[in-house]
């Protein structure tokens, strides 16, 4: 009960401080995101803990940077 309480105040709380703050909320949503992201890939895929082999950890960068160039091409992309 008082974490659903807690759940509802913070929401409360957050449309009431960037209400007024609309130049603020690309940042504030990019830190939530990054945050959700950071939980993702530390806490839910226990793979990533174990130590891996050099040509492992090139493929995950990247992966990782692959990723990265297609929401950046996604971005400017839509922003046209």
């Amino acid at each position: 009960m008082a974490v659903g309480v807690a759940t509802l105040v913070g929401a409360l709380a957050g449309y009431v401080a960037l209400a007024d703050m609309q130049q603020a909320l690309p940042t504030v949503l990019a830190i939530a995101a990054s945050s959700l992201l950071y939980v993702a890939v530390a806490d839910l895929i226990p793979s990533l803990h174990r130590a891996a082999e050099p040509l492992e950890t090139a493929k995950q960068l990247l992966l990782i940077g692959l990723g990265i160039a297609v929401i950046a091409l996604a971005h400017v992309a839509l922003d046209r």
